[in-house]
């Protein structure tokens, strides 16, 4: 049995995940788009139900044994025009666990995930540029960087999921409808 294992979180492992996500908010403050009094205010209640694994949000945990040591999370917009785009969050080892794969796994784990959802197209996250561990990562599991920076500081990037080739029947049809919205005639104002 392998020393990391690692397995979505459920609302049962809401005091372990509300710690170490304290724990990197207190860390890498910066990262975040909450506060760690904000955070910690939170009911343990609505940290449980974060926790339930929805058609567009999972997180996953690295434990080492009953120990949670990582966290990732993966979301997808609900929003049909988005459907196709998710993003990995969150990502983070406890100081104490690194260097020993749990990240890694946590990533493979994600982007299973993704790679079992068909109308997943692409995940993208966010890192911060000098956080070379996380960038070194990323980039071995294939995401690239984008042109647009999220904010300063960080670094846009994504991965092109794979997808098994379209039936001709299929791109026949696609082109039909980018016929049908090139033809398509919008009366003038």
């Amino acid at each position: 049995m392998p020393a990391t294992s690692v397995r979505p979180l459920a609302p049962d492992d809401a005091s372990a995940y509300r710690a170490l996500r304290l724990a990197v908010i207190a860390e890498l403050p910066a990262t975040f788009c909450t506060t760690h009094a904000a955070e910690s205010g939170l009911p343990l209640a609505q940290i449980a139900q974060r926790l339930r694994a929805t058609p567009h949000q999972i997180i996953f945990g690295a434990f080492d044994k009953e120990q949670l040591i990582a966290i990732a999370g993966l979301r997808r917009e609900p929003i049909a025009v988005v459907h196709d785009k998710a993003s990995l969050w969150g990502v983070y080892v406890a100081p104490q666990a690194r260097g020993r794969g749990a990240g890694r796994q946590l990533v493979q784990a994600a982007i299973d995930h993704a790679c079992a959802i068909p109308e997943l197209g692409r995940v993208r996250l966010a890192v911060a540029q000098d956080n070379h561990a996380a960038l070194t990562l990323y980039l071995a599991y294939g995401f690239t960087l984008q042109d647009c920076p999220v904010s300063e500081g960080m670094l846009q990037m994504q991965l092109l999921l794979p997808r098994p080739a379209r039936a001709s029947t299929s791109a026949s049809a696609e082109s039909n409808v980018f016929m049908k919205i090139n033809t398509l005639q919008i009366p003038a104002k």
